[in-house]
């Protein structure tokens, strides 16, 4: 029983931690658990994928994270007393391995080196859900914003400019300014516009619109 990235771990805390562990193999669309149930199991996915997942006011499931193989979730068993932060699902056929806390904490507080390498997956979930999140709010913002730009450029010294910051710009579209920053970055990145002082300049506006969701005209 072994996932490719247990062969960081030192001999000892790698198979005290593989013989642990208990395989099992789901459907596609298993519940495992739900947010606010005790967190009493970790788990690591092996072959398929997971779905983390909240359920927001109006009762509309919003994906946080789509954890793959190779990948361990459920990381608030790593604590006594803890309970699950989200809802996790089965997207496909999906293999797992999981080790429940009873027989984990043993293991945290004897390997050293086996809670440093959980505490580093579970960082490396963190940053990949806000990876997965930052590009979720990206396709859900991006077509406001390009609006915005399309509604407020106007022809200036340097070609098609919108005089407006960031943070007026996050006014308009109900994002911080930090988003928007972050978004005009990758617009300018992907050539669709200039950053400039005080000003933007649209370089593409047939991108914008496709973007914005808008039929295209002649410029």
């Amino acid at each position: 029983m072994q996932m490719p990235n247990l062969a960081e771990l030192p001999r000892a805390a790698r198979e005290a931690l593989e013989g642990a562990l208990e395989a099992a193999s789901y459907r596609a669309g298993k519940p495992l658990y739900d947010q606010g149930d005790p967190a009493d199991r970790l788990y690591a996915v092996v072959e398929g994928g997971v779905r983390l997942f909240r359920v927001d006011g109006t009762g509309r499931e919003v994906t946080v994270a789509v954890v793959g193989k190779g990948s361990f979730f459920g990381a608030a068993a790593l604590r006594d007393g803890a309970s699950y932060s989200t809802y996790a699902e089965t997207i496909s056929q999906t293999r797992l391995f999981s080790i429940d806390h009873a027989k984990l904490a043993p293991l945290w507080n004897k390997y050293p080196s086996l809670r440093r390498f959980l505490l580093a997956e579970t960082v490396r979930l963190l940053r990949n859900t806000q990876n997965f999140y930052a590009q979720q709010r990206f396709a859900e913002v991006a077509p406001r914003l390009a609006r915005v730009l399309l509604r407020h450029m106007r022809p200036g010294r340097e070609g098609l400019e919108v005089n407006l910051s960031h943070r007026q710009i996050g006014y308009l579209i109900g994002a911080n300014r930090d988003t928007v920053t972050r978004m005009l970055g990758e617009l300018a990145l992907a050539g669709l516009l200039e950053i400039n002082y005080r000003r933007l300049v649209v370089l593409d506006p047939k991108a914008l619109r496709r973007l914005a969701g808008e039929p295209e005209s002649e410029d």
